[in-house]
């Protein structure tokens, strides 16, 4: 049997695309994507049949963006996204025995080619305050062709200056300074000007963030005419195809009004979500782009959590990076999720699976974890049966000391409606919760209720198959029980 083996160079894994969201999900924030342009953008723009039956050809946005920038045509080079760009960069200018320096963390990708190239990575560590200038400094040799320079920097949002720019750029005329500045239009201090002054730097700049169009995969580089050359030799002849380049130069021309407006409810959102962040005891880092990174508290945990909330956010580098959204409602529902997450004003019970088995009459959970819980947090129970026989259950058990809530199955609708479980909410005087379920009535109820669902991981025959399902309707995690969420509180209450 013959055995296909890739090259030594083919990386274990794959990188830069966040993995896929668990089904339920339907809030990307991930990815940091831009705003979708307005409904009439396609629209405004005919597509003629040549445009889709020919080669990319022609200068018209080349011309445009050399314009944009004060420099000429043919520093200019578009790529299939400023990945392309950035992945050509590194093939050109680097190979075994030479070495890039790319401060950490940063874009994954950097990190990628220039490993695929053959190169040393050189690493200093750049996680809070400003760009590591002395450590690159102190770094620099003969053997290093580029200096990578992000800002604002993905994931974190910290920003370089010119001073450090041009500092580089003296220090290093044999290398080439790359400036990403994929985020520039957000904020920070935009560097490309300056970096059109040096003849060893390169900036890349994208259409995915600021402009909306990271489908069409439009990026590009200004570069010293020297260089951009290279950049055609080491790659297919063709890269973004002509509607991407017709509609990314309708975009640039037109969509003026509607990028500024973006940025600036980006920078409206941002701010809002820095000081919320720091209200529920985390902390978020300064950002220039259309993100926020946060540390502290339980990182895995809030990734699940909001997840389970139907909000997906990236984990990367010990936090969390957060898209903002840029539209009102879509940005109330992550703060109302965040409180959720990070900060439950009570947690709720389902009772026939979780605290007791009714068909047999006995016990699941414990008091003790139930007066453990109840001692920081207020309990209620969520539940289809009758009243008579719920509080009878839980009296006979010895959980009703505990509680301070039951609603029953004449108080309403029941689960997969949210109302029974706002109803207890309502009854605790609480807006935000958790609630442990064991079935996915459960967890459709709690997440329309804007409650962290979470649920009892299921044993015995098919537990598979009913694990699946309870993942599928959105459990942010299944826990072993009572003593499991008692566990997970008491962690995330300490990690605050």
């Amino acid at each position: 049997m013959v055995e296909l083996r890739p090259s030594s160079r083919v990386p274990a894994s794959a990188a830069g695309i966040p993995p896929p969201p668990p089904p339920a999900v339907d809030l990307r924030l991930d990815g940091n994507q831009g705003r979708a342009p307005s409904a009439d953008f396609a629209a405004a723009l005919p597509l003629a049949e040549e445009l889709l039956r020919s080669y990319p050809q022609g200068d018209a946005l080349e011309q445009a963006l050399a314009r944009r920038h004060g420099t000429t045509p043919d520093r200019v080079f578009l790529g299939a996204g400023a990945d392309d760009v950035l992945d050509r960069l590194c093939r050109a200018v680097l190979e075994p025995g030479r070495a890039a320096i790319v401060p950490a963390p940063t874009f994954e990708m950097l990190e990628r080619y220039a490993a695929l190239a053959g190169a040393t990575l050189v690493s200093p560590p750049w996680t809070q305050g400003a760009w590591p200038r002395d450590q690159v400094l102190a770094a620099m040799s003969p053997a290093v062709a580029l200096v990578a320079i992000v800002s604002p920097n993905n994931p974190t949002g910290l920003v370089a200056t010119v001073d450090d720019l041009l500092a580089v750029g003296r220090a290093a005329p044999h290398a080439v300074v790359l400036v990403d500045a994929a985020y520039a239009e957000f904020g920070g201090e935009d560097l490309t000007t300056a970096a059109l002054g040096l003849p060893n730097a390169v900036v890349v700049r994208t259409f995915s963030k600021a402009f909306g169009l990271a489908g069409l995969r439009v990026g590009y580089a200004i570069a010293p005419p020297a260089v951009v050359p290279w950049l055609r030799r080491v790659g297919s002849p063709f890269t973004c195809g002509t509607v991407a380049r017709a509609m990314a130069l309708h975009r640039l021309e037109h969509g003026g009004g509607e990028v500024a407006a973006y940025v600036q409810d980006v920078a409206r959102e941002r701010d809002a979500l820095a000081r919320h962040l720091r209200r529920l005891g985390l902390e978020p880092l300064p950002s220039a782009g259309n993100f926020v990174f946060v540390r502290g508290g339980d990182p895995e945990w809030l990734h699940d959590a909001l997840a389970g909330l139907g909000i997906a956010v990236r984990a990367t580098a010990g936090g969390l990076r957060i898209t903002l959204p840029a539209a009102p409602s879509a940005f109330a529902r992550l703060v109302g999720a965040l409180d959720a997450a990070a900060a439950p004003a009570a947690l709720l019970f389902d009772l026939d699976g979780v605290l007791a088995d009714l068909e047999a009459r006995t016990p699941i959970a414990r008091p003790a974890d139930l007066a453990a819980l109840s001692a920081s947090w207020p309990l209620g129970v969520v539940t289809s049966c009758p009243r008579r026989l719920a509080e009878s259950v839980l009296q006979r058990h010895g959980f009703a000391p505990h509680l301070r809530a039951v609603v029953a199955a004449e108080d309403g609708p029941g689960k997969p409606s949210p109302a029974p479980v706002r109803l207890a909410l309502q009854r605790l005087g609480a807006a935000s919760a958790w609630l442990l379920g064991d079935n996915p009535v459960d967890v459709q109820a709690a997440r329309a209720a804007g409650v962290v669902p979470l649920a009892v991981e299921p044993r015995g025959p098919g537990a598979e198959a009913h694990a699946a399902r309870l993942r599928a309707a959105g459990a942010a995690r299944l826990l072993p029980g009572v003593p499991g969420l008692l566990a997970l509180a008491q962690r995330s209450r300490s990690c605050r």
